[in-house]
């Protein structure tokens, strides 16, 4: 079977539409189309059924969680319009712009003619829908309360969404600073600074230290031996990062496929790059030396990297993470109301507690915190209440293991999830704001800082020459 971009137009109407549907071949496309009440004008056919590239690079980019929480909302809004559930779904495929979201839905739309239920159908597209997605679809499938459920998991989406969107926007401006002081100070420690060593050799005076320091970090900076080991640590995690992509790309390739290909492309790129520089460079002893200095750092660096994508590094690296000061609270909180809005979620949609504990793991975005839910999750399959394992991880805020205590006993564990989660939201905003405008004066001064010892390191033993009258005549 073979997936097809088609053009048509409604018969009723004459509205012109298109849209990706799976079919044999053009023949079965236009019968397809026709009981749709759609005439074929046009059919683009991609390599094979489930091949996405060919349609999804026509825009370069995939459906992104904001795509999925808006195509979430509209269909929420025609299942409560009473619209049946697979004319929704092909409602909503002429809608989106994604080509994969476009894809997917009408892969769905075919599986639900088919007699498949909602929730299989998303389980063959994980990217889009993950786990929670499809739970909360099954359980609200089984209590019939589809309606409910989409618009309560458009609601989980968008606030997911905005918090990610608020957090990234406030780092946004600081990562900006560092990267401009970077680059400003790069340069003038490997042009400006140069050129002033030249005129102080000439002089033959005794510098202050901190001048002597700034030259001395300025030979290394602009040394053929920091050329090489930069160059030479970047290309090999270039050539480590194809050698994974290749590794863990299907056996079996489509013709003219090159898994890793952008990978391979950038290392060759960077291979041709450091050949051409070995002509240039003051000494081409030096930045053999540089380079083979940079294979060492490129090793160590990727067998660093290969520690924490292992089970032990996350946990090591998200356990450092929690204890950092200032950040480390915000990552707790945003973690914590992820936690309670998703558990809430999911408990008011009828999935049960060991099944919504075990979705809620996977969402956390720490590995820490990851396996006391997992602890947690054995303990209640015992017997256990919820809010004791986590209280006595001490990792999770006792305003949390209070609210979820409470909730238990009282019975209302969902409205108290859900409060925490609101609260933690408030706090996060608020710690957000307020980290944003100490931040930005922080990045101005320190820059300033640095930018500032620098001039005054270059300055100041010309001025003092100047005021001894040492200076040579012009």
């Amino acid at each position: 079977m073979a997936v097809f971009e088609y053009h048509g137009i409604f018969v009723a109407s004459g509205k012109r539409t298109k849209g990706i549907r799976d079919a044999d071949n053009v023949k079965v496309l236009r019968s397809v189309l026709k009981r749709d009440g759609v005439l074929l004008t046009q059919a683009l056919e991609g390599k094979a059924s489930g091949d996405e590239s060919k349609f999804t690079s026509t825009l370069f980019r995939n459906a992104k969680p904001d795509d999925v929480a808006m195509m979430t909302r509209q269909l929420a809004t025609l299942v409560m319009a009473g619209i049946p559930l697979v004319e929704a779904v092909g409602s909503m495929i002429e809608q989106v712009d994604k080509p994969d979201l476009r894809h997917a839905l009408t892969q769905i739309r075919d599986n639900l003619n088919e007699g498949t239920a909602f929730a299989k159908a998303l389980e063959a597209h994980p990217k889009l829908f993950p786990p929670l997605y499809v739970n909360m679809a099954a359980a609200a499938e089984a209590s019939g309360t589809l309606e409910q459920v989409l618009d309560r998991l458009a609601d989980f989406l968008e606030s997911q969404s905005k918090l990610k969107g608020k957090v990234g926007s406030a780092m946004a401006y600081p990562a900006l600073m560092m990267i401009i002081s970077t680059v400003l100070v790069g340069v003038m420690m490997t042009t400006v600074v140069p050129k002033m060593t030249e005129i102080y050799a000439n002089l033959d005076k005794a510098l202050p230290w901190y001048t002597q320091a700034l030259i001395t970090v300025s030979k290394i900076v602009g040394s053929a031996y920091m050329l090489g080991a930069i160059l030479a640590t970047v290309l090999f995690n270039l050539i480590r990062r194809t050698l994974v992509v290749r590794r863990s790309a299907p056996k079996i390739s489509k013709p003219g496929e090159v898994h890793g290909a952008e990978w391979l492309i950038a290392s060759a790129f960077l291979v041709v790059i450091a050949l051409g520089l070995a002509f240039y460079v003051e000494s081409a002893l030096k930045y053999v030396g540089g380079i083979g200095i940079g294979l060492v750092l490129g090793f160590l660096l990727s067998f660093f990297v290969r520690f924490l994508e292992k089970p032990e590094g996350q946990l090591w690296k998200d356990s450092l993470l929690l204890k950092l000061p200032i950040f480390g609270d915000l990552f707790r909180m945003i973690a914590v109301s992820r936690f309670a809005r998703t558990l809430s979620t999911l408990l008011k949609s009828g999935v049960p507690l060991l099944n919504a504990m075990n979705i809620v793991k996977a969402v956390l975005g720490n590995a820490r915190l990851q396996k006391i839910i997992e602890e947690a999750a054995s303990e209640i399959r015992e017997g256990e209440s919820i809010a004791t394992p986590l209280k006595r991880s001490k990792e999770f805020p006792p305003m949390v293991t209070h609210m979820v205590a409470v909730g238990e006993k009282s019975g209302q564990l969902e409205t108290m999830l859900e409060n925490a989660a609101k609260a933690y939201d408030s706090q996060i905003e608020n710690r957000v704001a307020a980290m944003t405008s100490l931040l930005e004066p922080l990045m101005m001064v320190l820059m300033g800082g640095v930018i500032g010892f620098i001039a005054f390191a270059i300055l100041m033993p010309l001025v003092n020459m100047n005021a001894l009258g040492d200076m040579p005549a012009p």
